[in-house]
C-alpha cells in the first residue's frame, strides 16, 4: 500500500522509524495488528502500540490521489505520528509531514513538530532538549530555526496543549534531506524526555490537567485540524485519525 506514495517525501521508511522507536519503548508486542483503508483516491495504513510508557503511540501514512481540496484537485501523501505518555507530566509528542500537489499550484511540503502538554504547566527542561535537537540540526543544515518557528507562535495548535518549541513552516521537496535529519533527531530529543520524566510522581491535579487536555485537543482536532476537514472531503473514514491520532479514551 505504502508503495502508492507519489512524492519522494515523506518515505515509508519514516514509518518504519517512528515504528522502530516506539517497539524501543513500549516493546514490540505492543503493536496491535496494522489497519488499512482504501478507496479510488486513497490509501492509508496506520499503526498503533500502547504499553506502560506511552499509553498510546499511533502513525500513519495516508495518501490521496485525484482527490481533492476545496474543490481543486489534489495529490497528498501524508506522515504522521503522535504519542500519548500514561504519565501526565510528560509531554506528548507530534510529527506531521505532508507533500501535497494542488490543482495550478507548486508542489509543497508542510511540516509541524512540537510536545503536546499533558498536564497544563509546561517544563522548560522539555521545551529546551526539543529546541535545542532543532537548532543544532538547522544549524548543521545552514538553515534558521528561528525563522521556521516564527509561524508557529500563538496559532494554537492542538487546542492550545503544546509547547510551542517545535516547527510549523512550508518547505519544499529539496529539503527532503533536511526534514528527514530533523525526524531523527527530535525522535532521539523525545526519547530523552520520556526518560527524564520516569522520575517525576505525578498528582491528582495532574490526571485531571490531562483529563482536560485530551479533551480540547480531541474538539479542536474535530473542529479545526486542517487534515481532518480534508478528509471529510474525500470521504476518508474519521476512524483513520481516531486510530492513530486521537489520545486514548480516558479508561482505555
Amino acid at each position: 500500500m505504502l508503495g502508492n506514495n507519489v512524492f519522494s517525501f515523506p518515505r515509508k521508511e519514516t514509518v518504519e522509524l517512528c515504528r522502530e522507536f516506539y517497539a524501543e519503548i513500549n516493546g514490540a508486542a505492543s503493536f496491535e495488528k496494522a489497519k488499512q483503508w482504501n478507496s479510488d483516491v486513497y490509501s492509508a495504513e496506520v499503526h498503533c502500540s500502547r504499553g506502560e510508557v506511552l499509553e498510546k503511540a499511533g502513525l500513519a501514512m495516508v495518501c490521496l490521489h485525484g482527490g481533492t481540496v476545496e474543490g481543486a484537485s489534489a495529490d497528498i501523501t501524508l506522515m504522521q505520528t503522535l504519542a500519548w505518555p500514561t504519565n501526565p507530566c510528560v509531554p506528548g509528542f507530534i510529527i506531521m509531514a505532508s507533500t501535497s500537489r494542488l490543482e495550478g499550484q507548486n508542489v509543497m511540503v508542510t511540516f509541524y513538530t512540537d510536545l503536546i502538554t499533558q498536564n497544563g504547566t509546561p517544563q522548560q527542561s522539555d521545551r529546551d532538549a526539543l529546541t535545542s535537537a532543532l537548532k543544532e540540526t538547522c544549524d548543521r543544515h545552514g538553515q534558521s530555526l528561528e525563522e521556521y518557528q516564527a509561524f508557529l507562535a500563538g496559532r494554537g495548535m492542538l487546542g492550545g496543549c503544546t509547547g510551542e518549541c517545535g516547527i510549523l513552516y512550508f518547505f519544499e521537496e529539496s529539503d527532503a534531506a533536511l526534514l528527514e535529519d530533523i525526524i531523527q533527531e527530535v525522535l532521539k530529543a523525545y526519547r530523552i524526555i520520556i526518560d527524564n520524566g520516569a522520575l517525576m510522581t505525578p498528582s491528582a491535579n495532574d490526571f485531571a490537567n490531562m483529563k482536560d487536555s485530551r479533551k480540547r485537543i480531541v474538539e479542536w482536532m474535530l473542529t479545526q485540524d486542517y487534515g481532518v476537514k480534508v478528509a471529510r472531503e474525500n470521504n476518508i473514514p474519521l476512524e483513520v485519525m481516531e486510530s492513530y491520532g486521537f489520545p486514548p479514551p480516558e479508561h482505555s
